[in-house]
């Protein structure tokens, strides 16, 4: 036998959905299983088409960043391996390689066609409107395939039965609107046309409102003036990654893959860091309409250029859009720190997803839910789902939901995070300590039943600040007078801040960062060249984290001239060492061995650096195939 393994570290179908389809095509017959995060091809040695098969599976596999390497053997024995679930839940990535060389094949039928995908790739989930994945379950249900489609639902591999197909005949027509005409295509010519027109259009300073198939983005060169604090940074040609951006392989190769996440790059280039700083949110095109935009730019001249996610009510030069309703998924980002790669947040490529769980429970989190469906339970957005029958539900206390069964029963978000981690690594046999923090820092012990929080967060009321840390001890009282006087502007708008205001926007108001949030607070720790950092008060008493003494001693420190780059890399340092005096404790007094880690937060170069040193012996457990933040609550749940 001959035995070909991919490490793939995913239940994603769509590279297993390529190997069977080109298995198919040249007459190969092949066993595909899994075992332990690998995929295992088993043929016969003796096969002469193997050699053929191999050579056309390495130019059709796409990269993918759960794809990590290969091995192959010849040996009589068969090795151990599970069967592949059937999953064919609708994915939300970037084209494969087939489906590109189509695209930009000007004999094909879908060159320059935008909604070009196949069963391997696509954003197939952004048409759902229910499952299970069928066209009368789409919001494309009214365009019939045209006769050659059809016909190609049997006849090619790779788009057998596929419930999205079309082509320019019989597909999805878009228009250009300026304030003095529209323009529509529908054969070849015209779509390249119009997509030249928007890339020339661009290239001349002017904004274009496109409706992707990831949602409405705005497209621009990016000038000083235009670029607001969300803006990403996309790329059109893979030269000027290597020039405008300092990246290692892994980010290099992350930005490429198949699943297209937002990696945060240090920049490099003088005209690139005169425009994000420091480092910057960076994308390569990931759907057709954004790679075909891509390309035309590349032909102008333009390298790089802005986007901003926003609705279609966006002011912009030119727009761009279809008529077929879609719902797009929030991005992804991920998170690479050396050998660690991490899914920060979001949805796309990730969610639906499938879970091996057999509870007649409903979890719902996050405007998730995990549902059982034709005996099947499937993870995905809510209103996925026509019908759901169930005897009990969890939901997460603040979901904004309410239903009328019975058996529901409400909890918080870091308990279930935890369990996620520990089922994914099949530890719910076992005791543990966690650290969850999302903004909130939670201390927890699992005892093989429960998740107990055993060092609560202190409560946090932005609307009495200042009161709050003029309390803290002798002499606060000058140091809020102090800052007040300094920094009225600042002080006037933390003194009328109302509501659930995040502990980082406060920080990043405080020591007037122009970007509010965690993202501005990384990316100027990022900045920071330094060897150490200052010590930043985390705690008082009781070894519980106080968001007043932690506010106060940055006013301190920011009085005293610190500059923002040292301030914010002291922060996830002073975290970071907090963290892990506290998990030494609780660690000697419960000799629990097994730690896990949940919450976005720790998606942070300078934490992840402190965390890895102080904690590296522990070896600390992190989800794998979810988000290391709030949308792996969802998962967790099943398990409370």
């Amino acid at each position: 036998m001959f035995i070909f393994t991919l490490d793939f570290k995913s239940n994603k179908a769509y590279i297993a959905t390529i190997i069977k389809a080109l298995a198919q095509e040249h007459g190969v017959k092949l066993e595909l299983g899994h075992s332990k995060e690998k995929l295992i091809m088993i043929m016969d040695e003796e096969d002469e088409h193997i050699e053929r098969y191999l050579l056309a599976l390495e130019s059709a596999l796409p990269a993918s960043i759960y794809l990590s390497g290969s091995s192959h053997q010849i040996t009589d024995e068969k090795p151990a391996f599970e069967p592949l679930l059937e999953n064919d839940l609708p994915i939300d990535i970037s084209l494969c390689p087939t489906c590109q060389k189509e695209m930009f094949d000007v004999s094909s039928r879908r060159y320059y066609y935008p909604f070009t995908s196949c069963n391997a790739c696509g954003s197939q989930h952004t048409f759902l409107e229910k499952h299970p994945m069928l066209r009368e379950n789409s919001s494309m249900k009214f365009l019939v395939p045209c006769e050659r489609c059809q016909e190609e639902l049997k006849s090619n591999p790779l788009r057998k039965d596929f419930p999205l197909i079309s082509c320019i005949e019989c597909g999805i027509a878009i228009k250009m609107v300026d304030k003095k005409s529209e323009r529509y295509a529908n054969d070849k010519g015209s779509y390249r046309t119009l997509f030249e027109v928007a890339a020339r259009a661009i290239a001349k300073g002017k904004t274009v409102l496109m409706q992707t198939t990831h949602g409405y983005r705005k497209f621009f060169v990016p000038k000083p003036e235009n670029l607001l604090k969300n803006s990403i940074m996309m790329v059109t040609e893979v030269a000027s990654l290597n020039k405008h951006l300092m990246m290692v392989t892994q980010e290099f190769n992350a930005l490429l893959s198949i699943e297209r996440p937002l990696v945060r790059v240090a920049t490099k280039s003088d005209e690139i860091k005169a425009l994000y700083g420091s480092s910057t949110w960076v994308k390569y095109p990931d759907d057709g309409m954004s790679m075909l935009l891509a390309k035309e730019l590349s032909n102008a001249g333009v390298s790089y250029l802005s986007y901003e996610e926003c609705d279609e009510d966006e002011e912009a030069d030119f727009l761009i859009d279809f008529d077929i309703p879609i719902k797009p998924q929030e991005d992804f980002k991920l998170f690479i720190n050396q050998d660690t790669k991490l899914l920060q947040s979001g949805e796309r490529a990730i969610f639906p997803t499938l879970l091996e769980n057999d509870k007649n429970r409903v979890a719902i989190a996050d405007g998730r839910a995990s549902v059982m469906v034709d005996g099947r339970r499937i993870i995905d957005s809510v209103d996925r789902f026509s019908e759901i029958l169930t005897t009990e539900v969890y939901i997460e206390e603040r979901e904004n939901i309410t239903l009328t069964i019975e058996n529901q029963k409400r909890f918080p978000a870091f308990k279930a995070a935890m369990l996620s981690v520990l089922a994914e690594h099949d530890k719910l046999g076992e005791t543990a300590i966690g650290v969850h923090f999302d903004s909130r820092l939670h201390f927890l012990y699992y005892n093989k039943k429960e998740v107990i929080d055993v060092v609560p967060p202190n409560s946090f009321d932005t609307q009495n600040l200042f009161e709050n840390i003029s309390k803290l001890r002798e002499g606060s009282d000058r140091l809020v007078e102090n800052f007040k006087a300094k920094y009225p502007d600042r002080y006037k708008r933390l003194d009328n801040l109302s509501g659930e205001v995040d502990i980082f926007e406060v920080v990043a108001i405080m020591i007037g960062l122009e970007d509010e949030s965690f993202d501005g607070i990384s990316s100027e720790a990022l900045s920071f060249l330094g060897k150490g950092g200052m010590l930043i008060d985390t705690k008082v008493k009781d070894n519980r984290f106080n968001d007043y003494a932690f506010l106060a001693s940055l006013m301190s420190f920011k009085l005293s001239g610190a500059q923002n780059p040292i301030l914010c890399y002291s922060i996830y340092e002073s975290f970071g060492d907090y963290i892990a005096d506290i998990v030494t404790q609780l660690s000697d007094k419960t000799k629990a061995t097994t730690l896990t880690l949940s919450g976005a937060t720790f998606a942070n170069q300078s934490l992840w650096g402190r965390i890895e040193r102080n904690m590296r012996v522990r070896n600390p457990l992190l989800n794998k195939s979810y988000p290391i933040g709030k949308e792996s609550v969802v998962y967790g749940a099943n398990y409370l």
